[in-house]
């Protein structure tokens, strides 16, 4: 499988050596697969000894959840700080999630990771389970998070959280990863990418409006 050269944007603020390891972990994910991956070659490739390595990630599995993590990690950045009061604050806190979401979620490193998962699941579903625990796990309950707070808030009408959360990343994904994963299509423009978090955005608000009282005032779900 080919290494992708160009350094991962989601390790850049990480400390040097950590950074170091799980770019080598990455390459050697990339060439030999999850199995085949040994951690005497990443240790070698990052220039630390093995026991620094067990030291900072435990062993192999621990290395991969923390390249997943760090991604995960970087897409919720806009949810750290936001704050609903109202639609229009709902409404920007959706557009820069999405927005950050789908372009980490389409970057090269990210869909070379879930073709190695995918290739690998016949063999071995570890890595798929370390993707979807460290990965889409946190980001699902931070956006479920998201929309109990805007429902407490009168931002949005009755409906679980849980759905809202998945209805919109149908929206916003589609089958673009999959098509990506493919190799059918190349990775959105940036002009997209937040022309689908709007579009995702605003279906949602509209499936979920919260109810409007004749007397002007919001009810609450």
């Amino acid at each position: 499988m080919p290494k992708i050269a160009a350094p991962n944007p989601a390790l850049a603020n990480l400390e040097p050596r950590r950074r170091c390891i799980l770019e080598a972990a990455y390459d050697v994910l990339m060439e030999h697969g999850y199995t085949g991956a040994s951690t005497l070659e990443i240790a070698t490739r990052a220039r630390v000894s093995k026991r620094e390595l067990y030291a900072e990630f435990g062993n192999k599995s621990g290395i991969l959840q923390a390249l997943i993590a760090a991604t995960s990690a970087r897409m919720r950045l806009p949810l750290a700080t936001a704050e609903i009061h109202d639609r229009d604050g709902l409404a920007d806190a959706l557009v820069a999630y999405g927005t950050m979401a789908l372009t980490e979620l389409t970057s090269p490193h990210v869909i070379a990771i879930n073709r190695l998962a995918a290739a690998e699941a016949g063999r071995s579903s570890e890595l798929g389970g370390i993707l979807e625990k460290n990965g889409r796990e946190p980001n699902r309950k931070a956006l479920i998070d998201l929309m109990a707070k805007a429902q407490a808030a009168g931002v949005l009408g009755r409906g679980e959280p849980d759905v809202m959360a998945g209805q919109f990343f149908s929206l916003l994904l589609g089958d673009l990863l999959l098509r990506l994963m493919l190799g059918v299509r190349s990775r959105p423009p940036p002009n997209e990418i937040k022309k689908r978090a709007r579009s995702a955005t605003e279906a949602v608000l509209a499936l979920h409006a919260a109810d409007i009282s004749a007397a002007g005032s919001r009810r609450r779900p």
